[in-house]
């Protein structure tokens, strides 16, 4: 998910100074990658950022839609700083964090060690990550990037387990002026339609406009919870 424009006005208290270096002229997709790299560990680390524009806490509905679940073997999906995945491990999950920003990972176990948790991380690009058939009872995809990701998880998560995904509805492009070719987003019910046309079952689709976790910007968002059949 790129970072977007910060609005003064949606930020809690005053607004952050989100700079970072341009990226090098002519960039390597090598060179891409790394500046992906550090321009990521950078905004999940930085100071004014969590304090203003980032919410610290586990994501709601993964709260809710976890509440009456047995603890099993979760996999966070693009973790960052290990929010959710901290939130799980407290519960008494199995939890393993994918993520390519190497540094919020290690600033993860490092909470984790001080609140007496194990948390298992794996700092990798998702696109070669290897999704191992029936491997997770929960795979959590909060803000993680603008794929659905339906064939990984369907392959992933073990029969009767539970995807939680959270991410911004297509209609931010609007608002962030986003160029043609950088779309993000999901469009009106294309969760809920891929999802059960994959053999899932859907528990809970909602688009509401609240304030995202990620920028605390208030956007219509899209929530699903589903389950393998």
């Amino acid at each position: 998910m790129p970072v977007p424009p910060v609005d003064p006005d949606s930020a809690q208290g005053p607004p952050p100074v989100l700079s970072y270096p341009p990226p090098p002229a002519h960039a390597t997709p090598a060179q891409q990658h790394e500046y992906e790299r550090g321009r990521w560990n950078h905004f999940l680390l930085d100071d004014t950022w969590r304090r203003t524009r980032f919410n610290a806490q586990p994501n709601a509905l993964l709260v809710e839609a976890v509440r009456h679940q047995p603890p099993g073997r979760a996999l966070d999906v693009n973790m960052g700083e290990g929010r959710n995945a901290l939130y799980l491990a407290q519960l008494g999950w199995q939890v393993t964090g994918i993520d390519f920003a190497e540094q919020a990972l290690a600033f993860a176990q490092q909470r984790a060690q001080a609140l007496g948790l194990v948390l298992t991380t794996i700092a990798q690009d998702l696109r070669t990550f290897a999704w191992d058939p029936d491997q997770w009872d929960l795979l959590v995809l909060s803000y993680a990037d603008d794929s659905a990701h339906v064939a990984e998880v369907h392959r992933a998560l073990k029969p009767g387990g539970l995807v939680v995904f959270e991410n911004f509805h297509a209609e931010v492009n609007q608002a962030w002026n986003t160029p043609p070719d950088q779309q993000v987003g999901f469009a009106t019910d294309e969760l809920p339609a891929l999802y059960t046309a994959a053999g899932f079952r859907i528990l809970h689709y909602k688009e509401p406009v609240k304030a995202a976790d990620f920028t605390r910007e208030t956007h219509r968002l899209v929530q699903l919870v589903a389950q393998k059949c």
